[in-house]
C-alpha cells in the first residue's frame, strides 16, 4: 500500500500563495514609477474622472465627512480587532492550531493591503505621474535679474494691499472670510475649473464637495489644515480657524488634489494662481500674500548682496493692515502650540512632530524628495510666473 503525505505540499502551496500576495502588493505599489509623464496626463484627463466618480457622487450625497467617520470607527474596530486577534492566538497555540491561524490573518492582511493600495494607486498614486505644473503652465524659465525679481515682488505686494484694503474687518482690526463654508467651496470649484482651463490644464471637471471636520481642533494639534483621502476622493478642510490668509488657498489646494494633481508643490502653485485670478478679494488677498511672502525674503536677500536698496514694505502704511491678520493667526497657532507643550509633558508625545514626520514619511514613500519641504513653491517659479503672463501682458 503506497502512502501519499498531502502536508508538506500544503504547507508549500501556502508558503507560494503568501510570497504571491507579497509580490503583488510591492508590484501595485510599484506600478506608478512604469508609467510616463504623457501617460499620466492621459490618465488624469480620462480615465481619473471615472474611477473618481462614485467616491464623489457618495461625498457629495453626505453632509458629514466620511473620511472622519471611518477613521475614527476604523481606530475603534482596529483596536477591537487586535484584542480578538490576540485572544485567539492564545486559544489556538494551546490547541496546536496557532501556525494555520497565523497564515490566514497574515492572508487576510495582504489581500486587504493589496485592494488599499491599488485603490491609492488609482486615486492618487498615478497622478505624481504628470507633468510638473510648471510645464503645464508653459512658463518660459530663464535666469532673471534683481530687476525682476523686485518687479514680480511689487506685483504681489500692489495685489495684495488692494485686495486687502476691500474686505471688511472686525472690531480688532482683523479680516475674514465673509461667506459660509458651503458657499466659499462651491465659488471655489467654479474658480479652479475656470483657471485651468484658462491655462489649458486636463483635470477632473467634477464638482467637489470638501467636507468641514469635527475634530478640527485636534487636527490642528497635528498641523493639519486640510486633507484629501485617496480612498474616497473627499477633500477636508480644518476649519477651527479659517485663517483669510490661507484658508482659499487650502480649500483650492485640497479641490485640486481631488481633481487629479498629486503634487504638493503644483496644489500650492496652483492654488496661488487660482486665487489671485479670483474676482473675490479674499480669495485675491490670499493668492498675493502667499506669492509676496515666498518672494520677500529672497528679493530682500538679493538686494542686500547687490548693494540694492529695496523699497520699504515692512513698513508701509497698507501693510498694518495685514500684520493684524499675521497677529490674529499667530495667537491661534501660539495656543495651539501651547495645548501640545502641555500634552507633551503629560505623555511625552509631540503632537505636531508626530503630524509632520507622518505626512513627511507619506510624501516620501510616493517619491516626492524632501518630504513636506515640497509644499514650498520655488520662489523662482512665481517670478517665471509674472514675466510670462503679468508683465508679457498675456494673462
Amino acid at each position: 500500500m503506497k502512502v501519499c503525505n498531502k502536508t508538506p505540499r500544503r504547507i508549500v502551496r501556502k508558503i507560494v500563495l503568501i510570497a504571491v500576495l507579497i509580490a503583488v502588493l510591492i508590484g501595485v505599489f510599484m506600478l506608478p514609477r512604469f508609467v510616463s509623464c504623457e501617460m499620466g496626463e492621459v490618465y488624469s484627463e480620462f480615465i481619473f474622472p471615472v474611477i473618481a466618480m462614485p467616491g464623489n457622487i457618495i461625498s457629495g450625497i453626505v453632509q458629514t465627512s466620511l473620511t472622519e467617520t471611518v477613521v475614527v470607527a476604523g481606530s475603534v474596530a482596529l483596536i477591537a480587532f487586535a484584542l480578538v486577534f490576540i485572544v485567539t492566538l492564545i486559544k489556538k497555540a494551546l490547541t496546536k492550531g496557532a501556525l494555520l491561524y497565523l497564515y490566514k490573518v497574515l492572508r487576510a492582511v495582504l489581500i486587504i493591503a493589496i485592494i488599499l493600495s491599488l485603490t491609492f494607486v488609482l486615486m492618487h498614486g498615478l497622478n505624481y505621474r504628470r507633468y510638473p505644473a510648471s510645464k503645464l503652465l508653459k512658463l518660459t524659465g530663464g535666469e532673471y535679474t534683481f530687476e525682476d525679481y523686485e518687479s514680480a515682488l511689487s506685483w504681489a505686494y500692489l495685489g495684495m494691499v488692494s485686495a486687502r484694503a476691500e474686505l471688511g474687518t472686525d472690531y480688532n482690526g482683523v479680516a475674514h472670510m465673509n461667506n459660509s463654508f458651503e458657499n466659499n467651496v462651491s465659488y471655489a470649484n467654479v474658480l479652479v475649473n475656470d483657471v485651468l482651463a484658462r491655462y489649458d490644464i486636463r483635470f477632473n471637471t467634477t464638482n467637489i464637495r470638501c467636507k468641514p471636520v469635527s475634530l478640527s481642533h485636534y487636527w490642528s494639534m497635528l498641523g493639519i489644515t486640510g486633507a484629501y483621502d485617496p480612498f474616497l476622493g473627499e477633500a477636508n478642510i480644518n476649519t477651527d480657524y479659517m485663517d483669510i490668509t490661507s484658508f482659499p488657498i487650502t480649500i483650492c489646494h485640497e479641490i485640486l488634489h481631488a481633481k487629479g494633481f498629486a503634487r504638493e508643490t503644483d496644489c500650492n502653485l496652483l492654488a496661488a494662481i487660482c486665487c489671485i485670478r479670483s474676482s473675490r478679494p479674499d480669495f485675491r488677498y490670499a493668492g498675493y500674500y502667499e506669492i509676496f511672502w515666498s518672494l520677500l525674503p529672497v528679493v530682500s536677500e538679493y538686494a542686500a548682496n547687490e548693494g540694492r536698496t529695496l523699497y520699504p514694505y515692512q513698513t508701509d502704511r497698507p501693510m498694518y493692515d495685514v500684520y493684524m491678520d499675521i497677529r490674529a493667526s499667530s495667537v491661534y497657532w501660539d495656543g495651539i502650540e501651547d495645548e501640545t507643550k502641555r500634552i507633551f509633558d503629560m505623555l511625552g508625545i509631540d503632537l505636531l512632530e508626530a503630524g509632520e514626520e507622518a505626512n513627511n514619511a507619506f510624501l516620501e514613500a510616493n517619491g516626492q524628495e524632501g518630504g513636506t519641504e515640497t509644499y514650498t513653491v520655488p520662489y523662482s517659479i512665481y517670478v517665471d510666473f509674472y514675466k510670462t503672463y503679468v508683465e508679457a501682458k498675456d494673462a
